[in-house]
């Protein structure tokens, strides 16, 4: 893929809105993604396993999905390259496992920001290190609030169900 792709495509994403009119900083981001594809359903990424990349869905659609406490899978989200969908961007925070498990839907391209090009780039250019750090840390802000918000829906409707159900019973 030509580095002008490249920089159209991460124009496109959330995570690097604050660069755009930074054709410098784009291009120096473009140097560190790499390529990959997958096949449907290969599994791009595993819940519980250390992982270093942040993933761009260049084409193609992938499942997001968590374990329950009895191990069984369960789908948060599809994200489909209409979207110029990302994930995996903890982990160019952390050396943390991942959260989720990622499953190619369809064949997939992605471009991929390997963490230690990231931080080797961010000393090099502290300004865009912070920029991308920023904005990563708007969207964890934002994941956070709706997952504040789902834990009071759920709280709420558990109050309602067991005082419909007669209420806690004491032994």
């Amino acid at each position: 893929m030509a580095e002008q792709d490249v920089i159209e495509k991460l124009k496109r994403v959330k995570l690097f809105h604050t660069l755009e009119g930074d054709e410098e900083r784009l291009a120096k981001l473009t140097r560190i993604v790499t390529w990959q594809q997958c096949k449907a359903g290969d599994e791009v990424i595993s819940e519980g396993i250390e992982g270093s990349d942040l993933y761009i869905l260049h084409q193609g659609a992938v499942k997001v999905q968590k374990r329950t406490l009895d191990q069984e899978l369960y789908t948060i989200t599809t994200l489909t390259d209409q979207e110029d969908a990302f994930f995996g961007e903890l982990a160019l925070m952390d050396n943390e496992v991942r959260s989720a498990s990622v499953t190619a839907e369809t064949d997939c391209e992605f471009l991929v920001i390997n963490r230690e090009d990231f931080t080797r780039l961010g000393e090099e250019d502290p300004w865009l290190g912070l920029l991308v750090t920023r904005a990563i840390g708007k969207e964890l802000s934002k994941r956070l609030r709706r997952a504040n918000k789902d834990m009071i829906i759920l709280f709420q409707a558990l109050v309602e169900q067991v005082a419909e159900s007669g209420g806690l019973e004491e032994h």
